[in-house]
């Protein structure tokens, strides 16, 4: 299986998209074959935390290029639809998910988030592929937690505020980073202020969040995104009057 392996190169910021600063992107050619994005991974995440590549191919070689990345990384884990490999696409809020982001944003845009926030500790990776674009395309945006720059008495706060993160049956007090701060847990979709220094953590990030100037990555068919989860926040930017698209999405704990 030949593939090309691209790095995304941030550029100057040109425009904004819903409430994104999209960031262009060039492509710079590394690779040719697909067993050098493997031998690369997981170290080749490193730099900005994400890479991207593409392959020609049918849904199923798609889909096999993904788990073939998947389990370089680490050991794959089901999604919400207790599965482990998911087919995502834009849905309005009377047919999703009832605790997922779509049943609070319908097809409006997706908060950035860490995803598996609902767990006890959210999945390392994030593996993503185009199935198909839609039209017109609707591409996900990604911003590197190092670059909210919070002061040492602001980590503090995000170690030992506390928060409630709701997860059915399961639900559970955490705080927004574990005490080694190896990873972040945010996502205003399932967690809510326990008291008053909770709300101000959660605020706090959202504003940070807010001020930030994400990248965006628009999708082509056969495009794959590697996301470090502990690293990289992602959302999607408004689906509103988009047809068609469809992602291949997998979860690895590292």
């Amino acid at each position: 299986m030949k593939m090309k392996l691209f790095w995304r190169c941030p550029i100057m910021p040109s425009n904004r998209d819903h409430g994104f600063t999209e960031h262009g992107v060039t492509d710079r050619l590394c690779a040719s074959d697909f067993s050098a994005l493997l031998s690369a991974l997981p170290a080749g995440l490193r730099d900005t935390g994400w890479l991207t590549t593409k392959i020609e191919g049918d849904d199923r070689q798609i889909i096999n290029a993904v788990e073939q990345i998947c389990s370089k990384l680490g050991t794959v884990v089901h999604g919400r639809g207790g599965v482990e490999v998911e087919t995502i696409a834009p849905s309005p809020r009377e047919l999703a998910h009832p605790r997922s982001l779509s049943a609070l944003h319908g097809l409006g845009t997706f908060p950035l988030h860490v995803e598996l926030s609902h767990r006890i500790r959210p999945c390392r990776y994030v593996v993503l592929a185009c199935l198909n674009p839609g039209i017109p395309s609707v591409a996900t945006a990604l911003v590197d937690r190092n670059q909210l720059v919070f002061s040492s008495d602001e980590r503090a706060m995000l170690r030992n505020a506390v928060v409630l993160v709701r997860s059915g049956r399961r639900s559970f007090y955490s705080s927004i980073l574990p005490a080694d701060e190896a990873w972040m847990r945010f996502d205003i979709g399932c967690m809510e202020a326990f008291d008053a220094r909770g709300r101000t953590a959660i605020e706090m990030v959202e504003d940070r969040l807010t001020r930030s100037s994400p990248t965006l990555h628009h999708w082509n068919a056969g495009g794959i995104l590697v996301i470090d989860n502990w690293r990289v926040l992602h959302g999607r930017t408004s689906a509103e009057g988009a047809v068609g698209r469809r992602l291949s999405r997998m979860l690895v704990d590292g």
